[in-house]
């Protein structure tokens, strides 16, 4: 039998739902209250600012795309920036004075251009709020609408929760380079020390990721939806603190996605205050999409599907990187730190002095990062790290190395290796003939190294800080 259930809107007003049984969807249906004017205008407001970002927003089309996003040609990745790059040009000198043209390659998500665009989906949604509550100024409720805009943005968030959670269950978005472990702290970036802070401690990056993917899951099931989203609110919010406080030049994304989880729980925030703060229940309602169980249980099966679709996609192209450059994968020749203990050049051995800024310390061999250029580096005698781009050719010994900042410069090596831990260098550096013997360092020896969980522990492990 049904039963009144008397109720607080958004607005503190005490609306009348009749309780029905839950369908297969998890959704209820009632009467509910008309909606308030600022209310109409929130919503239509809403849509066309989450349909404007949509529309110009390559991450959010390429996250949905799941496993064709990566075969998609370069330019399809930027097309969108390219169409609105003369409005958004327009706007930043016309209204704004500033120079917002977009800078490729794009290595900032919160250059001027991006900044600029935002802003013109805030006036973009002002102008169509303003038209649509012209037109539609009877309209006295939004239900069925706001149900089906709720299911965009879900799907929407929950892409991105995998895209950035599955980077991260798979230790591969703050993965640490070799050069980490001889670099001078000092010579950090804001965003090297967070990368270096995660990524030195893969049990805790993994379990960020599971948040995030967590989250992702419970948006994707309408009954769990709520929850996901007080999930990737907290989430979020983390990960806007952290891209403000370390230049992490994603901050705008960032905003969007948490305010993304904020209007999933704009309808719920009076009734979650008083469960959170009185410990009082609070029924949720939701709204049926259909009167039909057959289109109930299709848009039900629809939602899973599309849900399975983005995580499966994200989990293959995770798995499939970490097969190619994960902490188990294949190694290249030579892949390690070598510290170098003679080098010459002109027939000139060049003695170890911190005064040399020519003469190598190190020189390494790592795998790819994402955030790391090449896959060659050497350190010099001052701890000044270079990058390479370049290649090495194991069944005819011979190493190129080219300059990521001087098209000229460049290497050429023939080595030798004796033994696992001894190496020889021959060949001409930027021109001048050198040669180098090499020594094999143990990656492992280095103290951060010695990450793994101990339950026991009688002191902090703080080896430069540890009485001798």
């Amino acid at each position: 039998m049904e039963q009144p259930l008397n109720f607080p809107d958004t607005e503190g007003n005490t609306a009348t739902l009749v309780a029905r049984p839950a369908d297969e969807s998890g959704t209820e249906t009632g009467r509910t209250a008309s909606w308030n004017p600022a209310t109409k205008v929130a919503f239509r407001f809403s849509v066309a600012y989450l349909a404007l970002l949509v529309l110009t927003e390559v991450r959010v089309v390429y996250s949905l795309l799941g496993l064709f996003g990566p075969h998609l040609p370069p330019t399809a990745r930027v097309w969108q920036y390219h169409l609105v790059n003369p409005v958004v040009t327009w706007v930043g000198a016309h209204l704004l004075h500033v120079d917002s043209s977009l800078i490729e390659p794009i290595e900032s998500g919160d250059q001027a251009f991006f900044w600029v665009l935002a802003f013109c989906w805030f006036l973009g949604a002002v102008v169509i709020a303003a038209v649509w509550s012209a037109i539609d100024r009877h309209r006295t409720d939004y239900v069925k609408a706001h149900a089906w805009f709720c299911v965009v943005v879900r799907m929407c968030l929950a892409a991105q929760l995998f895209s950035f959670g599955f980077s991260k269950v798979f230790p591969l978005q703050m993965s640490q380079p070799l050069t980490r472990l001889v670099e001078p702290f000092g010579n950090f970036g804001m965003l090297d020390v967070l990368w270096a802070q995660v990524g030195s401690s893969p049990p805790y990056e993994i379990l960020l990721g599971c948040a995030e993917v967590t989250a992702g899951l419970l948006l994707v099931i309408p009954s769990t939806a709520v929850l996901g989203a007080l999930l990737a609110m907290v989430a979020l919010a983390q990960v806007l603190v952290l891209d403000l406080t370390f230049q992490i030049p994603l901050k705008i994304w960032a905003f969007q996605l948490f305010l993304m989880s904020l209007v999933l729980l704009a309808p719920h925030a009076v009734r979650l205050t008083r469960f959170f703060v009185s410990d009082r229940g609070a029924a949720l309602t939701r709204v049926r999409l259909f009167r039909s169980r057959r289109a109930l249980s299709v848009t039900l099966a629809a939602q899973l599907f599309l849900g399975a679709w983005l995580a499966g996609s994200q989990v293959h192209q995770a798995w499939t990187l970490w097969d190619t450059i994960g902490q188990l994968g294949p190694k290249p020749p030579l892949y390690g730190m070598w510290n170098v203990v003679e080098f010459s050049t002109d027939g000139r051995d060049q003695p170890p002095l911190t005064t040399d800024k020519e003469r190598w310390n190190r020189f390494v061999v790592d795998t790819t990062h994402a955030y790391q250029a090449g896959n060659f580096s050497s350190q010099r005698m001052d701890g000044t790290i270079i990058d390479y781009t370049g290649q090495l050719d194991a069944p005819s010994h011979t190493i190129t190395l080219t300059s990521l900042d001087d098209a000229k410069w460049s290497a050429h090596f023939t080595y030798r290796q004796a033994t696992p831990n001894r190496l020889t260098l021959n060949g001409v550096l930027g021109g001048h003939p050198t040669s180098m013997r090499l020594e094999k360092v143990d990656a492992e020896s280095f103290p951060i190294k010695h990450n793994g969980f101990k339950w026991v522990q009688n002191g902090p492990y703080q080896p430069r800080l540890t009485e001798r």
